[in-house]
């Protein structure tokens, strides 16, 4: 069980530790939601009022919902679980920066230097690599106190994730990340 988050950059998000759209603590945005068509599950284009890749007509649609039994309220699109970004390094990227600078004042140093060792690669883009799995080992300097030991658990968990959104910007000068929630 868990929640992934993809697109530009690829991870999951800490089990009980990390939020879905903890990309707002990292910079100001607000996510996007994202909306399917019933039946067919293409992605809904709200602007129009039926899937016109899929059905020729809104009432084709619709008998095709009420045969799947999908057909609530009258509506022909649901909201997806998952929500999206689209961040760009003029508008994002100094922020970024200026956010990833205080969270580092906040993590153990052994946690710092083992991000500062990594290898500077799109592995970053894919924490599935597993660039990442050698952070617990670094973790010497943790509370004993659980209250406290999570509230760093969440500070390391999003910079991760914004490590890897710093890297996507300063490579790529753009990042969209689809997050499950």
């Amino acid at each position: 069980m868990g929640r992934f988050y993809d697109g530009d950059i690829q991870g999951k998000f800490w089990f009980g530790i990390q939020d879905s759209d903890d990309v707002e603590n990292l910079v100001t945005i607000t996510g996007n939601t994202y909306y399917s068509w019933c039946v067919c599950h293409c992605v809904a284009e709200l602007d129009e009022d039926y899937c016109r890749q899929c059905y020729d007509s809104k009432e084709e649609h619709i008998d095709a919902a009420i045969e799947d039994e999908s057909y609530e309220d009258e509506c022909l699109y649901y909201e997806d679980c998952s929500h999206g970004y689209s961040l760009d390094k003029s508008t994002h990227y100094e922020e970024l920066a200026e956010n990833m600078e205080n969270l580092k004042k906040e993590i153990p140093k052994g946690v710092i230097k083992f991000f500062e060792n990594i290898e500077q690669n799109d592995k970053i883009l894919d924490a599935f690599t597993g660039v990442f799995n050698d952070t617990n080992k670094h973790i010497d300097e943790t509370p004993k106190d659980k209250k406290e030991n999570h509230k760093l658990m969440v500070l390391i968990a999003r910079y991760t994730l914004g490590f890897q959104i710093e890297y996507c910007l300063r490579t790529t000068d753009s990042c969209n990340i689809s997050c499950e929630y």
